[in-house]
């Protein structure tokens, strides 16, 4: 069965830039079907400040044919940063809105729609350059938003330059999640997320966007320190 990974990698400062820039080298990887490499940044944080961003981390969002690629991948890795220990979580996906090229061709395991215990929440952005202040104004309160909630276990967001922006988040249950992104109690949920969505239809700050959801099924290694915001 296909599934998805997500790793958090903390490594040296130029290891990070060139995955970031050559994330392409990996379609050589057997099995890997899609990977995105991206920076990790601090929530909630102004978006011009440069302590905003992990520069010695690395995330890596995987899509598999099977558990068995991803397994050999991380036994004998094609670059040295992967080789560096770190974190990672194993995904099953089953639920998509909206569409990016290199997701869409995921395998939705809908049998596994309303899970009773935790799910994660990703989603993936390719930004509109024009709408960058834009963006950055309506986003930051809902990156607030979630690492407050009391349902996130762990949470993070990452970019890569200049217009791709991806958010990673834990949650205790499918239940916790859908009130943040509703507004359902304000006072526990918020509203911040509603009201970019209306904001978000109103006028589109992006060229894609999907917003996807998973069962986790393993998690592996520490969470990194840097960005220990969140514990479970």
């Amino acid at each position: 069965m296909e599934l998805f990974s997500y790793h958090l990698i903390q490594a040296p400062v130029y290891s990070v830039a060139a995955r970031l820039l050559s994330a392409g080298a990996l379609r050589r990887v057997p099995g890997l079907r899609h990977a995105e490499c991206l920076l990790p940044m601090k929530m909630g944080h102004a978006v011009a400040l440069p302590g905003r961003y992990h520069w010695t981390s690395l995330v890596l969002f995987a899509l598999w044919d099977d558990e068995a690629h991803l397994e050999r991948f991380l036994e004998a890795p094609p670059y040295r940063v992967f080789e560096r220990s770190g974190w990672h979580m194993r995904l099953r996906f089953y639920r998509r809105w909206g569409s990016y090229a290199g997701l869409d061709q995921a395998t939705a395991y809908t049998e596994l729609a309303s899970p009773e215990g935790p799910v994660v929440g990703v989603t993936f952005a390719r930004l509109k350059l024009a709408e960058t202040f834009r963006f950055a104004r309506w986003g930051k309160p809902v990156e607030a938003q979630v690492r407050d909630h009391p349902g996130v276990t762990r949470a993070t967001v990452a970019f890569r330059p200049l217009n791709t922006f991806s958010t990673f988040s834990i949650w205790r249950s499918e239940r916790d999640m859908l009130g943040m992104v509703r507004g359902r109690q304000a006072e526990v949920d918020g509203t911040g997320h509603r009201d970019a969505m209306k904001e978000l239809a109103r006028r589109s700050f992006h060229y894609e966007f999907t917003t996807m959801r998973f069962v986790p099924l393993s998690e592996h290694g520490q969470w990194p320190e840097p960005m220990r915001l969140l514990t479970s």
